[in-house]
């Protein structure tokens, strides 16, 4: 995969889809115990919810908060995601785990067409969830 920062067919987004889910993650960042690998992950689904979580240490292997978070779409039965954020606790955007994007694609194949925000050389771009897992 090439680097993200460099990412040379980005697709451009609705900046205000992303700005709202920024909103909701700057939220549930200023609640918690930040950390140093703390993040919040906020995802958009298909039939416009938003979901959001704290993941309080990035490199749990357990991944108790992630699991939660797929728990919560699967009980609500809305598995289908739009848009993923991910909002590292010094305010950058950046990719969530590799486990995590796996999981999604495993919740629902159709996940292979979520757009995943990342940071480019050119601002806030997005790319799709299954180039991030080959």
């Amino acid at each position: 995969m090439e680097s993200l920062f460099e990412l040379k067919n980005p697709i451009a987004v609705d900046l205000s889809v992303f700005e709202q889910m920024k909103q909701k993650a700057l939220e549930l960042l200023s609640k918690a115990k930040c950390e140093q690998y703390t993040q919040a992950i906020v995802l958009y689904s298909t039939k416009n919810n938003e979901y959001g979580a704290v993941i309080n240490n990035a490199l749990d292997k357990e991944r108790v908060d992630e699991n939660l978070l797929l728990k919560k779409l699967k009980d609500v039965n809305d598995t289908q995601i739009a848009y993923l954020l991910c909002l590292w606790q010094d305010k950058n955007v950046d990719i969530c785990s590799y486990a995590f994007r796996k999981d999604l694609l495993l919740l629902n194949e159709k996940n292979s067409d979520t757009l995943i925000f990342v940071t480019t050389q050119d601002g806030i771009s997005a790319i799709k969830l299954s180039v991030t897992v080959k």
